[in-house]
């Protein structure tokens, strides 16, 4: 009898040694989701600060082009402050390529304009980088439905459409939003 009692008490320490095991594995496997769920949850706070932020430079540059900008402003091929007119309008080489994908962005490039930096807004959220944007000149566009293209229709009645590329980061350098825009601006 007592060899069988210690047989059961060492079937017993096995059986518990186990069971730790598991809950130990399920402890594990608790934390590590808690912890990607945090992290899904800050990337996706840091992403819609980011997306304010690029907001904000949208309705920034409407300023800018209401106040600032006309068909007579400097609007150039190599974007100097920002003021581009499309590859598919330079007569050199047309393209179809976005301005976005190839402009550099950074602030010592002066290709781009800096948020607030022509109508003094502030207020942004903590941002890794002030938002930058571009200021594209489209082809003016063609009159409203009823009116004449050619009969009583002046300059100052056509309307002027400009593209506004923002780019935006959250608050790490990492997380970035591009927005675009048309604005019309009669």
């Amino acid at each position: 009898m007592p060899m069988t009692h210690h047989r059961d008490a060492g079937f017993s320490l096995i059986t518990i040694l186990m069971m730790m095991v598991v809950l130990v594995s399920l402890a594990l496997a608790g934390m590590n989701s808690s912890l990607v769920q945090e992290r899904m949850a800050g990337n996706a706070r840091d992403r819609n600060i980011a997306l304010q932020a690029a907001e904000a430079a949208l309705r920034d540059a409407e300023a800018d082009i209401e106040a600032n900008l006309t068909v007579a402003s400097a609007f150039v091929a190599t974007c100097t402050g920002g003021l581009c007119l499309p590859p598919s309008m330079t007569s050199a080489s047309p393209t179809s390529e976005p301005l976005w994908k190839s402009i550099d962005w950074g602030a010592s490039a002066g290709k781009s304009r800096t948020y607030g930096s022509a109508t003094g807004a502030t207020g942004l959220p903590d941002v890794a980088a002030p938002p930058r944007y571009i200021v594209e000149l489209l082809p003016v566009l063609p009159p409203v439905s009823g009116q004449s293209a050619s009969l009583g229709n002046s300059d100052a009645d056509a309307a002027q459409a400009f593209r506004i590329s923002v780019r935006a980061t959250g608050l790490r350098a990492s997380t970035v939003v591009v927005l675009q825009s048309t604005y019309i601006k009669r």
